[in-house]
C-alpha cells in the first residue's frame, strides 16, 4: 500500500510536497491548489507501466494526456529537474530463496569457471529452506528520482531500495534513463552474473508495479444513465474513468452475480447514497438489451434509473466501482459529492469507510466536501474506524516574500481517537456558512 508521496518541480508544484497517505486519504482545499497534480502523477506511472516504449515517463496515454514533459515544470522556478520519492509497503516478496540469491549475486567468486564450466556457489542458511510460506513479513519500500527537463532525454537516476527494519534487501540503481522507463532498470553486459541479477532483480520488481496498476481512478464528472444498455462484456474489474461501463457491470453485480457479500454490499450503499431500495432489469432484443428501472426508497415510486437525476448517475460509478475492486487495489475519486444532497455526502464517507474495514481496500479522494470527512470523524469517535486509518492532505498555497508567485504547500493532517482534527485547517473549509452567517446585519445600512 502506498505510504507517502514527495513530489518538487511538477506542475503546481514548485517546492517539494509531501502527501502522507493512509488507507483513507482524504486530499482538500481550493480550486488549482494542486490535488489533481497528485492524481495525475499516479496516472501518469500506471501508463508508464503499462506502455511498451521505453520512455521514463509516458505523459500522453489511456489514463491521463499531460503534454510534452519540459512542459510539466513549473513556470515558477529556476530548477531544472523533477524530483519524486514513493513510499509503499508491501508483503508481496520473492521466496526467501531469491532473496538470498539477489543476496549472494553481488559477491565476489559468485560466479566461477572451472574446467571450460561455469559453476555458482550460493550460501543458504538451512532455515531460508524452511520458510513458511504467506509469513513474509512487511517491507517497506522507496522509490526515488530525479529526471531533467532538458532536451535530452531522460537524463537523471532512478533509485528502488527496500528494507526489513533497519536491514536493506534490495537495492537499485539506474543513471541512464535513455533506455529503461519507470520502475524498469537494465543491468548491464550479457554474461551469465549479469542475467542472473535481471531476473532476480524482477521478482522485487515486478509487486512494486502491480501497487501501481491496482489503482482505478474516477474523473470529477462522470457519464449519465440512460434507459437502456447494451449487454455485453465490459472491462473486467474497471468501471472507466468517466464511469461508462459502471451500469453494465451493476447489472452483473445485481442481477447475475452469484457473490451474495458483493451484492448486499452495493445493494446497501446504493440505498444509503441515493435512495434507492430497488433496481429492475428488464431484457429485450434476445436479451441483448437491458432496460434499467428503480424504486424510491421514500415515494416507492418507480422509473427509469436515467430519470432520477444527474445525482445518482454521479455517484453509482463510485459504489460499483468500489465494490469491483479486491483487497489491495486502490480507488482514486475526483469530487465524489458532486451533486449530491449533503446527507448523501455522509453517507459517501461511510462507503469509503466501509470499503477498508470490510473489504481492505484503500481509497484517496479528493473532494470539496466537508461532509464526507465529517462522518470519517465520526466513524473514528465511535470506534468503527481507527484514527490511523484516515489521513488528511491540506492544499494551499503561501506566498514567499520577494517571491512573483505563490507556492503550494501541504499539510498533512492527523484524526484523534476522538475525531478531533488537528489544527491547521482553515474556518473557511467547515464553516464558510457560519462566517457568512456573522456578517449578517454587521453591514452599515
Amino acid at each position: 500500500m502506498l505510504k507517502e508521496i514527495t513530489l518538487e518541480n511538477f506542475r503546481a508544484y514548485n517546492d517539494s510536497v509531501t502527501v502522507r497517505l493512509a488507507p483513507i486519504t482524504v486530499l482538500i482545499g481550493r480550486n488549482s491548489a494542486g490535488k489533481s497534480t497528485l492524481l495525475k502523477f499516479l496516472l501518469m506511472l500506471q501508463q508508464t507501466i503499462e506502455s511498451a516504449g521505453d520512455r521514463f515517463f509516458v505523459t500522453e496515454g489511456s489514463h491521463v494526456m499531460l503534454g510534452r514533459w519540459r512542459e510539466l515544470k513549473n513556470s515558477q522556478t529556476k530548477k531544472n529537474n523533477f524530483r519524486y520519492s514513493i513510499s509503499l509497503q508491501t508483503d508481496e516478496l520473492p521466496p526467501t530463496q531469491i532473496q538470498q540469491l539477489w543476496a549472494e549475486s553481488h559477491k565476489r567468486g559468485f560466479v566461477q569457471t572451472i574446467g571450460g564450466a561455469q559453476e555458482i556457489r550460493i550460501n543458504l542458511p538451512a532455515a531460508l529452506t524452511e520458510a513458511k510460506v504467506g509469513v513474509d513479513p512487511l517491507t517497506d519500500f522507496v522509490i526515488k528520482g530525479n529526471v531533467g527537463y532538458g532536451h535530452k532525454r531522460n537524463t537523471g537516476t532512478h533509485t528502488v531500495t527496500g528494507k526489513q527494519g533497519d536491514k536493506v534487501i534490495f537495492e537499485l540503481t539506474e543513471d541512464k534513463l535513455v533506455r529503461v522507463k519507470f520502475l524498469d532498470f537494465v543491468q548491464g553486459g550479457s554474461s551469465f552474473e549479469s542475467q542472473l541479477r535481471n531476473f532476480t532483480a524482477e521478482q522485487f520488481l515486478e509487486p512494486l508495479r502491480k501497487e501501481i496498476l491496482r489503482l482505478r481512478h474516477l474523473s470529477p464528472v462522470r457519464e449519465e444513465s440512460e434507459h437502456t444498455i447494451q449487454s455485453g462484456s465490459p472491462p473486467p474489474g474497471w468501471v472507466g474513468h468517466r464511469g461508462e461501463f459502471a451500469i453494465p457491470h451493476m447489472v452483473e453485480l445485481l442481477d447475475r452475480s452469484k457473490d451474495k457479500a458483493r451484492r448486499d454490499f452495493l445493494a446497501k450503499h446504493i440505498e444509503a447514497v441515493t435512495d434507492i431500495d430497488k433496481l429492475i432489469f428488464k431484457r429485450s432484443g434476445r436479451k441483448m438489451l437491458t432496460e434499467v428501472l428503480a424504486t424510491n426508497k421514500h415515494t416507492k415510486s418507480r422509473s427509469y434509473l436515467s430519470d432520477f437525476g444527474f445525482g445518482v448517475s454521479q455517484a453509482l460509478p463510485i459504489l460499483v466501482q468500489g465494490t469491483l475492486m479486491k483487497a489491495g487495489e486502490t480507488l482514486m475519486v475526483e469530487q465524489p459529492e458532486a451533486q449530491i444532497h449533503p446527507t448523501a455526502q455522509l453517507a459517501l464517507g461511510s462507503f469509503f469507510a466501509d470499503l477498508w474495514t470490510e473489504r481492505g481496500i484503500p481509497s484517496i479522494v479528493e473532494t470539496h466536501s466537508s461532509n464526507i470527512l465529517l462522518r470519517l470523524r465520526r466513524l473514528i469517535s465511535q470506534g468503527k474506524l481507527k484514527a490511523e486509518d484516515v489521513s488528511v492532505a491540506f492544499f494551499t498555497t503561501e506566498q514567499p516574500e520577494g517571491a512573483a508567485g505563490a507556492k503550494v504547500v501541504v499539510r498533512n493532517l492527523s484524526i484523534n481517537a476522538n475525531g478531533a482534527l488537528d489544527k491547521g485547517l482553515p474556518m473557511e473549509f467547515f464553516g464558510a456558512e457560519v462566517l457568512e452567517a456573522l456578517e449578517f446585519g454587521s453591514e452599515a445600512p
